[in-house]
């Protein structure tokens, strides 16, 4: 009997139905895992028939670690906790605010993909540029995978190899203090142009970091420059009020090369140190050797280490592992800048698809409160940028958003318009610690006053 058009199509919609079956049984195996941008998550078609498990927390997150001088907080604002002995953890940036029309005062921001691209950085340094002077990207290593979409500078290379604390290392290229290190394979340059953006059109000062053991030279904008050697690295001075910089270097030239400073003499400058994929725990590969020469020729009166991203974990049950590296981390950044406030700012909101439902990744409080414990025991001071960005779900309602979204649809990671909203809750907070910090001082002057009569 040859079978009817009806049964054909019958057929047909059982066999595709059991192959959709079979196709989501396959992915349900597959872990979860990130290629490039992409981010594959589980696949769980009995999702809506399992009981659901709450997971276990590593510690009472209702329980906060808060510091013994709590100072007061302005509503609506998270302030940041201060764990130094005697409070005075942010001072050496906050005074140098006040100087900040003589001299160059430096925030050197450490961290993740969060900061990658300047998407939240730059509107910050424009924002904290407007108030204390100062202008220009600042630091910018010779290569870097966002260069494609980083608004801030105009930044073309080729002919570099390279090894950074999340690749390959060798013992015969140390890596510099942003935790990478460039040398010459043939015919090497590296292109820098300003970009028509508020305070980003001119480089008011260049400055090369590289190291050489023997005398050498480097074409500055076709001229030639000759560098003399040295035991540590160099911050060697290559322009004054440019629009573009461009740096040749020859593959027989045996140097080790850095990245470039791009600012002001005066003013606020904010170097943006992030490496995608670094937990933190990454700079140790960094000697603090290089730290502490950081330290003496680029000067930070704040450090920031800004990480968490690819840290949390859902499936973790103990931060213990990243407490004891991340801890011995915190005390070499301590010990190295012994001049400078250190602040260590905790896991922004990171979402996650629970069985079909987004939530704040099970694991980003315990990491929270693991970083503010580090906080505590090592002496610096603590920002919940958690919190302070709206605490569980924040990621998710701004991903959400149908215009002009605050969060990509990775829940992870800001768009333009969420680096702006990051950065005017940051610079908020940041101007209200200077306001604490300058009535403490008018008080502490009149007491003096008054006691000097």
């Amino acid at each position: 009997m040859r079978m009817t058009s009806s049964e054909n199509y019958l057929a047909k919609s059982v066999a595709g139905t059991f192959g959709v079956v079979a196709a989501l049984l396959i992915l349900s195996f597959i872990p979860e895992f990130d290629f490039f941008s992409f981010h594959f998550r589980p696949v769980n078609i009995l999702a809506d028939v399992q009981l659901k498990e709450n997971p276990k927390p590593t510690l009472d997150t209702a329980k906060k670690i808060r510091p013994v001088f709590a100072d007061t907080c302005k509503q609506g604002l998270v302030c940041i906790e201060d764990y130094s002995s005697d409070t005075s953890g942010l001072s050496s940036f906050l005074q140098a605010l006040d100087s900040s029309g003589l001299r160059k005062v430096r925030i050197a921001w450490f961290g993740d993909s969060f900061v990658e691209g300047d998407i939240f950085l730059d509107p910050l340094r424009d924002t904290l540029q407007a108030i204390y002077g100062g202008s220009g990207v600042g630091f910018v290593p010779i290569s870097s995978e966002v260069a494609g979409f980083r608004q801030t500078i105009s930044h073309t290379f080729s002919g570099w190899n390279s090894s950074s604390i999340i690749g390959e290392k060798t013992k015969s290229h140390p890596l510099g203090f942003a935790g990478s290190v460039f040398w010459p394979s043939s015919k090497a340059m590296v292109k820098y142009a300003a970009v028509k953006k508020r305070r980003l059109s001119n480089f008011e000062q260049a400055s090369l970091f590289l190291y050489t053991a023997n005398n050498n030279g480097i074409y500055v904008n076709g001229t030639y420059k000759s560098i003399s050697a040295s035991n540590s690295i160099q911050k060697l001075s290559i322009g004054n009020n440019l629009k573009s910089l461009e740096l040749e270097f020859s593959d027989s030239i045996p140097l080790d090369v850095y990245g470039v400073s791009l600012e002001s003499k005066t003013g606020l400058a904010v170097d943006n140190f992030s490496m995608r994929g670094n937990s933190g725990i990454g700079l140790s590969y960094v000697s603090s050797a290089v730290f502490k020469r950081m330290s003496e020729i680029h000067s930070p009166d704040l450090v920031v280490l800004s990480y968490g991203l690819n840290v949390a974990n859902p499936k973790s049950n103990s931060y213990d592992w990243y407490v004891r590296s991340m801890t011995k981390t915190i005390l070499m950044i301590k010990e190295s800048f012994p001049n400078s406030s250190i602040l260590l700012i905790g896991c922004p909101d990171r979402g996650e698809n629970k069985d079909g439902v987004y939530q704040t990744m099970r694991g980003v409080n315990e990491l929270i409160q693991v970083q503010r414990k580090m906080a505590a025991e090592t002496g610096i001071c603590f920002w919940d940028m958690h919190e302070a960005m709206g605490g569980d779900s924040t990621m998710i309602k701004w991903g959400s958003m149908k215009k002009h979204p605050y969060a990509n649809k990775d829940y992870t990671h800001l768009t333009f318009y969420g680096g702006e909203k990051m950065a005017n809750i940051t610079a908020g907070t940041i101007f209200y610690e200077k306001e604490k910090y300058d009535r403490k001082k008018s008080m502490l002057n009149s007491n003096k006053s008054t006691n000097d009569k």
